[in-house]
């Protein structure tokens, strides 16, 4: 197999946005961007997370990557692929850390702390997906964070070795196209993939509190549904199906 093509750039305001115009770009001539590819980056001046979020990363210190994908799946499936991308993503960190676990709906923790965000933009066409963009910054090599990011880790800080960022990009991408078999609407894989979504999500089956639709409550994970949203059950019995605007995570 084919080393997947990659692109590296210095400095962009976000590779998402970048790599939407290469996208467009591409489809308005001749050029083609094939499955898998990778646009990364040193640092970017307004890296962004799910909501209004932002992502916090020191120049060259961690992994800045988007990645384009075909899924070849309808427009009603497509938190398939977010459990593919987390998925994939956390059994391949898992070969580095120990403990590592996805938080609802994405993103990535190690030992109970944020090392990874992930951010999925999908282009539809009719009812299906035309192609997706998911961007995810995995913190690398930073030793010092802001006060006001909440849990924050990184490789370095767990394990106390330093990660060359293109080796880790490259190893990182062939391992998400040996994965891609995850993703598929048959219904015997969807729920192999569910279950192995599960079997990571952070809180699962354990009481926690959280503030859904503006009031506190203790509640227990349960699942997903097939559309992504949260499900949750307090103890006097009251259930809840949450979108990620409705459930904080306190």
């Amino acid at each position: 197999m084919k080393d997947t093509p990659t692109e590296h750039i210095h400095k962009t305001q976000s590779t998402n946005k970048l790599l939407a115009s290469r996208i467009q770009s591409a489809s308005d001539g001749e050029e083609k961007i094939h499955p898998f590819f990778a646009l990364w980056a040193d640092f970017q001046t307004a890296g962004r997370g799910m909501g209004t979020n932002r992502w916090f990363s020191e120049e060259g210190k961690n992994l800045l990557v988007s990645f384009y994908f075909e899924p070849n799946i309808p427009a009603f499936r497509q938190f398939l692929f977010n459990q593919y991308f987390s998925v994939a993503t956390s059994q391949f960190i898992s070969q580095y850390a120990d403990h590592v676990a996805i938080k609802w709906p994405n993103d990535i923790y190690v030992n109970g702390k944020k090392i990874a965000g992930i951010l999925i933009e999908h282009v539809l066409l009719g009812d299906k997906l035309h192609h997706t963009i998911a961007g995810i910054g995995i913190n690398l090599n930073q030793e010092w964070f802001p006060d006001d990011i909440p849990h924050p880790t990184s490789l370095f800080l767990e394990t106390g070795k330093q990660y060359v960022v293109e080796d880790f990009l490259r190893q990182y991408q062939a391992f998400l196209r040996k994965e891609y078999i995850l993703l598929s609407c048959d219904t015997e894989d969807v729920n192999a993939l569910n279950k192995k979504y599960l079997e990571r999500l952070y809180h699962l089956n354990e009481p926690h509190r959280y503030q859904i639709c503006g009031q506190e409550v203790t509640a227990t994970i349960t699942g997903v549904d097939e559309f992504g949203r949260l499900l949750l059950e307090e103890s006097n019995g009251t259930h809840h199906c949450c979108g990620t605007k409705e459930v904080v995570f306190l």
